[in-house]
């Protein structure tokens, strides 16, 4: 079975104007940058207001595909995004379009393909792996395995009878006929853990054609923070094929398994197991959506929090589609992580649903296209968030501890909140600081004004979904990254 592969969200359906705050205390509006935010200011709990997140170092939004000129500039040259982190899904950001796009102002490094082998790697993880070899993740002195129910010394979510498949997650030694899903084993190494391989790529040969005016000085200026480091895309999808193949597949009922094998080599067509997987996890929930992301993009996750703990990497911006749902799980984790409180992190989530309130209809017409017809995968509830962190409490014991478990380790979760966390003075001196440049306007003008007098393409080669239907060429691959 593979991955399910549906045609993205047209974001131009989905553009719309964010708000960005100066130091100056002024607001500029970014014309096609929908659901953006930064999470400086933010408190720290126990420290009565005395402790916040550090201001102008982590945004997030919905993707930046479509920013105008004017969003560039606010972004690159005022707000100075140093580093990319994408969590949309490789289907998502596949379009070879020579046509220049946000995304281009940045070295894009993505997953190292891994090299097929028939024994299992060290670092790798399936959810019955407890079960055949025994190998699990070492969390105390006196025990070997995970505990998250009673005094039970092994990682269980149920007694996985399949008579009744419930789609359900259970934390607990329940005793019913359930089917539940088990957490995969996580297995560590070294005290590193076990991360995603980045390597750096670049985009083929239309896109070089596009570009072919330009000289390589000036496409490594294109691709420069104004620091002269190079600017970094990661692309680090959160809905993967460990997510669909392992977690959904897995999850599903038996009869829905059969018919998707039976799809794929008696048909010929995974496109049917694949709906019948989408259907299943609509089945599912959101919140039970978000429980197999945490369980089985924990590699991913990893990636992302050591991207976040690098000081060199800021200020960084994040994104997936949306900016509800990925971006939504992410900011969580890094939130709960700094010690923001939990009805903080919980309201900040619920922002969303009215930042893409003026697009809600065409995010409807789009899950319920690709499966997701439930009205709480448009939405943005509260309770949903709530119940995540509940759950990830439960079976893990809180967020720390998933992060240790995950192999973000306790020291590397300190370093983070020494980078991200600053005095309430320090906020305010930030805050209060002037805009250095008198002249900030026009040199936003002068800025829309180069960039509209480089010539354009020719008018085919304008149109994103003409493009997107011969995405078939692979980027190429120039070195690994040394970060």
């Amino acid at each position: 079975m593979s991955t399910p592969t549906f045609e993205e969200i047209d974001q131009e359906q989905i553009q719309g104007p964010s708000i960005l705050k100066l130091n100056d205390g002024n607001c500029i509006k970014l014309e096609s940058v929908s659901n953006f935010r930064s999470l400086g200011g933010f408190p720290i709990g126990g420290s009565d207001g005395q402790l916040v997140v550090r201001p102008g170092v982590i945004c997030r939004s919905a993707s930046p595909t479509n920013a105008t000129f004017s969003d560039e500039f606010w972004l690159l040259e005022v707000l100075n995004v140093k580093t990319l982190v994408d969590l949309r899904t490789s289907w998502e950001n596949k379009t070879i379009s020579p046509v220049r796009k946000f995304e281009d102002n940045f070295i894009q490094y993505s997953i190292k393909k891994e090299e097929a082998s028939t024994s299992p790697k060290s670092g790798s993880r399936s959810p019955n792996s407890d079960k055949h070899n025994g190998n699990t993740l070492n969390t105390s002195n006196n025990s070997n395995k995970l505990n998250t129910s009673n005094n039970n010394n092994t990682l269980n979510t149920s007694n996985s009878n399949n008579n009744n498949h419930s789609n359900t997650l259970n934390t607990s030694n329940s005793n019913n006929n359930g089917y539940y899903i088990q957490p995969p084993a996580i297995f560590i190494q070294s005290p590193e853990g076990k991360q995603k391989e980045m390597e750096e790529q670049r985009n083929g040969i239309l896109w070089r054609i596009y570009n072919r005016n330009l000289t390589p000085d000036e496409l490594t200026k294109l691709r420069s923070h104004s620091s002269g480091a190079l600017r970094k895309r990661y692309c680090i999808p959160l809905i993967n094929s460990k997510f669909f193949l392992e977690g959904v597949y897995h999850s599903a009922p038996e009869n829905t398994k059969l018919k998707c094998t039976a799809a794929r080599y008696l048909l010929f067509n995974d496109n049917i197991g694949a709906y019948m997987l989408m259907d299943h996890l609509n089945n599912l929930g959101i919140i039970e959506m978000y429980k197999l992301t945490l369980m089985y993009t924990q590699e991913e996750i990893l990636t992302i929090m050591r991207i976040f703990k690098n000081k060199e990497n800021y200020p960084i911006m994040y994104f997936c589609s949306l900016g509800k749902d990925r971006t939504g799980m992410t900011t969580a984790i890094l939130l709960s992580c700094l010690g923001v409180p939990r009805d903080i992190i919980i309201e900040d989530y619920a922002k969303s649903e009215l930042n893409i309130a003026p697009f809600m209809e065409q995010i409807r017409r789009y899950f319920t296209r690709v499966g997701l017809s439930k009205e709480e995968f448009v939405r943005s509830h509260r309770e949903t968030m709530a119940g995540l962190l509940t759950w990830i409490d439960e079976a893990y014991g809180s967020m720390d501890r998933y992060l240790e478990c995950i192999g973000f380790s306790l020291e590397e979760q300190q370093e983070l909140r020494d980078n991200l966390i600053v005095t309430k003075q320090e906020y305010d001196n930030f805050v209060n600081e002037k805009v250095n440049s008198p002249n900030l306007q026009k040199k936003h003008d002068d800025y829309i004004q180069a960039q509209k007098s480089k010539k354009p393409p020719p008018k085919l080669l304008n149109s994103p979904r003409f493009w997107r239907k011969l995405s078939f060429s692979k980027d190429l691959t120039l070195s690994p990254t040394q970060d």
